[in-house]
């Protein structure tokens, strides 16, 4: 019988020393408030919650919210991001009898690569982020920018202006310790959002729950699945409360995927095919690729004309499912398996694949990468920090349905079987006006 191996020395005394910073500093509070005793009714059939009762010890009514009328336009409304849940799980739960107060979710396709900064970019229909993670590299000064150091300092929200639109998210430091203590930082995080919806007088709220992205990578679906029914509570006390009459939607922005993975040997690939990873393009054949999160995608930048080469290289890295670049005003394309037509994938696992390809080589960010390699789900590239801090069981980024379904759900509109991204934002019901999409 083979048994694990140990953790590195000194783990144990990081996980210690991390929790202390984390608590000592942004002061995690996890309680929720009490669940009421509530009674809803469908008063129309049409599959939504349209009162809710709240009810005594002994059963009477000590208060009636009913819901919007469907298609309303209410003049208080709350948004809710929960980041990195999949369609599946979200409409899983749902069929079982949560978040009945709202319509049957539809499904959300995410821009590729299936990343925060891209899909949130789509769904608020903000300003292009400068990189696709919070690591990235910028092309104009031919040098890497960002990462751990301006999560700690408070700067990453510099990368993405979509943060800009959030009334509230988790404190920089509780970002620190997520991927070591997912559970308790999601609870913190679950806590003040409740009490923010229970306390604050604004007529629109955006909220985001952002510690289910690190809770899909280190305990996965079953994880993810354990604290929507966190969600479904908080939010029923929240809507029984008088919450129930405004408009409230939810919605991922991308998903994840169902298994465990490794890190791609990208290192071996470009290496071997004569080119070198750098920090920055200096000579011919060096190649810049930004590892920052544990991502089922690869974005490369290189010379000009070495594209192709460089795309190549990357295929023949174990794990790299496609890859693509710019190829004049369209992309080109080859995939691992050599099928003639490598974006000719089926629509049920690769949701939309050639008009995101194609809107990926020239969109999405201020500065596009040269190439860009989609891996199969059980394989991953990034920091090699986080691959010491996190145990991975699924990850996101890649092409595939499970890293590109999230999900929206509205108590006011029965939406569309599914919306992309960038067909999200009117639903929200917010006022600001949308920054307008490149051609």
């Amino acid at each position: 019988m083979r048994h694990p191996l140990p953790p590195p020395p000194g783990r144990e005394a990081l996980r210690a020393c991390v929790l202390l910073f984390v608590f000592v500093l942004a002061g995690c509070r996890t309680g929720l408030r009490p669940t009421p005793n509530t009674r809803g009714t469908d008063l129309d059939g049409d599959g939504r919650i349209d009162r809710i009762q709240t009810l005594d010890q002994a059963g009477r009514v000590v208060g009636v919210v009913d819901a919007p009328e469907p298609g309303s336009d209410p003049d208080r409304t709350v948004a809710i991001a929960i980041d990195a849940v999949p369609y599946e799980i979200f409409a899983k739960v749902q069929r079982e009898g949560l978040f009945n107060e709202f319509f049957p979710a539809a499904r959300m396709i995410a821009p590729y690569p299936s990343l925060t900064n891209i899909g949130y970019t789509a769904i608020l229909r903000t300003p292009p982020v400068l990189g696709y993670e919070d690591r990235y590299f910028d092309p104009v000064e031919n040098r890497m920018r960002g990462g751990v150091g301006d999560r700690l300092f408070n700067r990453f929200k510099n990368v993405a202006p979509f943060h800009d639109v959030f009334a509230w998210e988790p404190p920089h430091l509780w970002g620190v310790g997520i991927y070591y203590f997912p559970g308790t930082i999601t609870k913190a995080e679950l806590h003040k959002i409740e009490e923010i919806l229970h306390t604050s007088e604004e007529k629109e709220l955006v909220l985001y729950f952002g510690g289910t992205d690190a809770l899909g990578h280190v305990r996965g679906w079953g994880g993810l699945e354990e604290y929507l029914h966190l969600v479904d509570r908080m939010l029923r006390g929240f809507l029984a409360a008088g919450g129930g009459s405004r408009r409230v939607v939810l919605f991922s922005d991308h998903g994840t995927s169902a298994v465990p993975s490794r890190r791609v040997d990208l290192e071996t690939a470009l290496k071997e095919a004569g080119f070198r990873l750098r920090k920055r393009i200096d000579d011919p054949g060096d190649v810049v690729v930004p590892g920052y999160g544990l991502v089922g995608s690869i974005q490369a930048f290189t010379s000009r004309g070495e594209e192709e080469a460089v795309a190549r290289a990357v295929l023949g890295a174990e794990g790299v499912d496609f890859v693509f670049w710019r190829d004049g005003d369209g992309v080109a394309a080859l995939s691992a398996d050599g099928r003639p037509d490598p974006l000719g994938r089926p629509e049920a696992e690769y949701p939309d694949l050639r008009r995101r390809v194609e809107e990926a080589a020239r969109n999405h960010t201020a500065h596009p990468a040269s190439v860009f390699a989609s891996l199969h789900d059980g394989w991953h590239y990034g920091s090699k920090l986080f691959e010491f801090l996190a145990n991975m069981k699924g990850t996101h980024g890649s092409a595939r349905a499970t890293s590109t379904l999230g999900f929206v759900v509205s108590n006011v509109d029965r939406l569309p079987d599914a919306l992309r991204a960038e067909e999200v934002y009117p639903w929200l019901g917010l006022s600001r006006e949308p920054e307008p999409r490149r051609p």
